[in-house]
């Protein structure tokens, strides 16, 4: 009995192992190569075809992918002889640079070769839709891999804050987004891709809500207002969000601030703004909730300025160890959200409720910058630089517009000139050190 016990164990250890192997090499067929696979969880083309969508009617503000799937100029993983100083940026969509002429990489880099350093390489791995988390394992499994002197890890205060805290010893998920550790990445990485991407295990495949056509029907409303259009609009928001909310009150929710929603996604050669799903869900959600919310800065930092800040701490920590664990140095950029901006907090004043989630943002922010420092974790306090300073933000979706990102281009290159961290591996090896 024992022997034929055995026999079936081996046969099933055999068979599973026969059958992952062959699932593997089927996979490779369709799964991208390393470190795409690691950074995106679409494939090339299909990423290429959305954004063409998406601009259809401004191609110039069409992003371009390199063949990693990141927006960015082509790069190889091994350093190019030229290059002194490497560094790898990692985020989310801040640093993929949705809507603006140019990314944030691009722009240190830019501002690199203007102050006479053209030795220097400002690398993007910003993947949209993605936190503190997936930022821990895209350095360790791709940006590490590069080799850089410095990594710049971008968080921004609005959507990154977790609730998980690192944990060296948690039991992986049996599927999950590369480059996330799960039971099957460790021995089929190209099959896990490719479970992923089939089943919508990604962190932006489970958070969409998908929707035919709403992006058209929205953003119609934005370009050819009309009292139909609003109607299908305010219809839309009660059959796919609101069924039990009465039609007039998604009306007024909609209509304050004379219709600025609709007039902010006005068509425009940079800086373009769209009108989304999400957004308006948002706002019809906070503005009729019940739950307690500040009503100023000092309120949001009673209420809820520690909220998961030391579960985010604890992943940045966590990267800043392996950074030097490894030769490199983690440099936190922290973004905060569009309070600092007059602008946005004067064009969000007709919804008080909704715009109290970003005045708890800022105070998380706050708080995790002092952690930081408390923690010897470098930060550029981003903060700082675009405080008070009108017109840096989207006003829709919250990210940085064209000046916006400069802005912060500008002090994140300064930080790592002025720094000792220009100062890498390969200038310290030309001295003999």
């Amino acid at each position: 009995m024992r022997r034929r016990l055995g026999f079936w164990l081996a046969y099933a250890v055999v068979l599973l192992g026969v059958t992952l192997a062959g699932s593997e090499y089927v996979a490779s067929f369709f799964a991208p190569t390393w470190p795409a696979r690691d950074l995106r969880p679409i494939p090339i083309d299909a990423l290429r075809k959305n954004v063409a969508t998406v601009f259809a009617d401004t191609p110039e503000l069409a992003p371009l992918y390199n063949d990693w799937a990141v927006r960015d100029r082509p790069r190889s993983v091994t350093r190019p002889p030229d290059v002194r100083f490497r560094s790898a940026f990692v985020g989310d969509s801040f640093l993929e640079g949705y809507y603006v002429p140019l990314p944030l990489t691009a722009l240190v880099e830019q501002a690199w070769k203007a102050g006479g350093r053209t030795d220097v390489e400002a690398i993007n791995l910003g993947i949209a839709a993605t936190s503190p988390i997936q930022y821990y394992y895209r350095i360790k499994d791709v940006a590490l891999a590069l080799k850089p002197d410095v990594i710049v890890v971008t968080v921004f205060a609005g959507n990154d804050f977790v609730t998980t805290s690192f944990d060296d010893f948690r039991v992986p998920a049996l599927v999950e987004e590369r480059p996330m550790p799960s039971a099957l990445g460790a021995v089929a990485p190209r099959l896990t891709w490719l479970a992923s991407y089939r089943l919508g295990l990604s962190e932006i495949g489970r958070g969409n809500k998908d929707i035919p056509d709403e992006f058209s029907l929205l953003n119609a409303w934005a370009e050819q207002p009309s009292q139909e259009r609003f109607d299908a609009v305010v219809g839309h928001m009660k059959r796919y969000y609101f069924p039990t909310l009465g039609e007039a009150t998604i009306r007024e929710v909609l209509l304050r601030g004379e219709a600025r929603l609709r007039t902010a996604a006005v068509k425009r050669s940079i800086d373009r703004e769209f009108i989304a799903g999400w957004l308006l869900s948002g706002i019809i959600d906070w503005e009729t909730g019940t739950w307690d919310v500040p009503r100023d800065a000092a309120e949001a930092d009673r209420l809820s300025g520690g909220e998961r800040v030391a579960e985010t701490l604890s992943w940045l920590v966590a990267a800043d160890r392996l950074a030097k664990a490894h030769g490199a140095q983690l440099v936190v950029a922290l973004i905060p959200v569009g309070v600092v901006d007059p602008a946005y907090a004067e064009f969000w004043r007709p919804w008080p409720r909704y715009y109290s989630y970003s005045l708890s943002a800022d105070a998380r922010h706050k708080r995790l910058a002092q952690a930081l420092r408390r923690n010897g974790v470098k930060v550029v306090d981003l903060r700082e630089a675009l405080d008070g300073v009108r017109g840096t933000y989207r006003l829709t979706d919250g990210h940085w517009n064209d000046r916006g990102t400069h802005i912060a281009a500008e002090q994140i290159s300064k930080a790592l000139l002025d720094g000792s961290a220009l100062h890498g591996s390969a200038d310290k090896a030309a001295k003999g050190e």
